[in-house]
């Protein structure tokens, strides 16, 4: 029978981050072999995570030797500047540093930061929405930036999106009831932030590992199974009416 499939990525990393809760969590995924997605922000000015002074380039030193092994950097915003209050596609936040705004804007911003991360030597074909909070305009700009996967949307199943992988992201912390996840048979992100992690966090994460650790995957790491990713059985076509009606009637 086929198992249910995890990615762990990481908001808000930058070299301005609360460096020790960062290294923590290093350390537990480097001891259990864990490879994260890290939602790398290209040029950090947002305040409000802008922890420390930090070391660019020893920051970036290490980014490289998590990528050597197998740790994913993806590209989380440009700078994470709330520029409107539009809660994009998914309305979780008043927030966005993208939705609401022209396609030329998004589209200069995503090719810039873009540009960033490549200078600094990483390829990132994934795309991580800050706030949640993206539109049709992001997610055209997207293609055209040469991204090819997409971490953001609350479904059940992965899907296609204008040519991206799109990879639902519904926890924020290891979830509950995984024998039920694992019969959906599906890909769920789990979004963690390093700045607000807490010692019960850890343990739950500790737990986790030690049971599902080769279910654990990066974004990029998919690509290659899109297609089939993307199929849908008809069971799994009435899992999705039902969390999407399900979903509705909470939010």
């Amino acid at each position: 029978m086929p198992k249910a499939q995890f990615i762990i990525r990481w908001d808000d990393v930058s070299f301005r981050q609360d460096r020790r809760k960062f290294q923590t969590l290093v350390d537990l995924f480097v001891k259990f072999d864990i490879p994260a997605v890290l939602g790398v922000i290209p040029d950090n000015q947002d305040p409000d995570i802008s922890l420390e002074q930090g070391d660019q380039a020893a920051f970036v030193d290490e980014l490289r030797v998590l990528e050597k092994n197998g740790w994913e950097i993806a590209q989380h915003g440009f700078r994470h500047i709330k520029h409107t209050d539009n809660g994009g596609i998914l309305g979780l936040n008043k927030a966005s540093e993208f939705a609401g705004r022209d396609y030329d804007q998004q589209l200069q911003d995503l090719e810039q930061g873009r540009d960033i991360l490549t200078n600094f030597g990483f390829n990132p074909v994934t795309f991580i929405p800050p706030w949640h909070s993206y539109d049709k305009a992001t997610i055209k700009a997207l293609g055209q930036s040469g991204f090819k996967t997409f971490s953001d949307g609350l479904f059940l199943y992965p899907r296609l999106t204008e040519n991206l992988l799109q990879l639902p992201m519904i926890f924020w912390s290891v979830p509950n009831r995984l024998s039920a996840l694992e019969k959906m048979n599906s890909i769920y992100t789990i979004c963690l932030h390093p700045q607000l992690i807490r010692d019960e966090d850890l343990t739950r994460l500790e737990l986790f590992f030690k049971d599902y650790r080769p279910q654990v995957v990066t974004a990029a790491s998919l690509l290659e199974q899109t297609d089939n990713l993307c199929r849908r059985s008809l069971k799994e076509m009435v899992l999705e009416r039902i969390f999407a009606m399900t979903y509705k009637r909470q939010g």
